[in-house]
């Protein structure tokens, strides 16, 4: 019985220590678009799943969208725990006047290599400024890694969170 018990135990910790990796892949151009890949262990296999979801066409939604407080009380709670792994910018950006366009693009290059910086993050930057015309196309991907254990219960306190507020009007102290 203690052999069962202690497996049962082991195996629970395991599954709550499990990474789950999530990449964001965004591009701008002739149309906007964005897609999330969420894969458990492996970040490249949850980067093609993001860029192959970005490639075909939008799928209609199934479903109505959960409450902003919801979804804002569960990100509050697993941004302390969610780690960056890697974030990439690739691009071209043009501006009307070729000084803002120097500036713009030097901005962008040192806000993404500082984020890289507070985080550990591996960073890739290529931007070109384009001072002949005026554009923006470019393509931002990353790779942001949870455990299973932190997303239960950040779902489990926002849920209890939003429900107090849903009770009573107000947020509980």
């Amino acid at each position: 019985m203690l052999t069962a018990l202690t497996a049962i135990l082991l195996s629970a910790f395991y599954i709550l220590q499990t990474p789950v990796c999530i990449a964001f892949c965004a591009r701008a151009g002739n149309a906007a678009s964005a897609a999330l890949g969420v894969r458990p262990f492996s970040a490249d296999m949850a980067l093609r799943a993001a860029r192959r979801r970005l490639d075909k066409a939008p799928r209609p939604r199934r479903g109505g969208k959960p409450p902003a407080r919801l979804v804002w009380a569960i990100a509050r709670r697993l941004l302390p725990h969610a780690r960056l792994e890697r974030l990439s910018v690739r691009g071209e950006l043009g501006l009307r006047d070729a000084a803002v366009t120097a500036l713009c693009a030097g901005a962008a290059t040192a806000l993404t290599r500082a984020v890289g910086a507070a985080t550990g993050a591996r960073v890739t930057v290529c931007l070109r400024p384009d001072f002949q015309t005026t554009c923006l196309r470019g393509e931002v991907f990353g790779i942001v890694s949870l455990r299973v254990g932190h997303i239960m219960l950040a779902v489990c306190g926002g849920i209890l969170e939003n429900s107090g507020r849903l009770r009573y009007g107000k947020t509980p102290h």
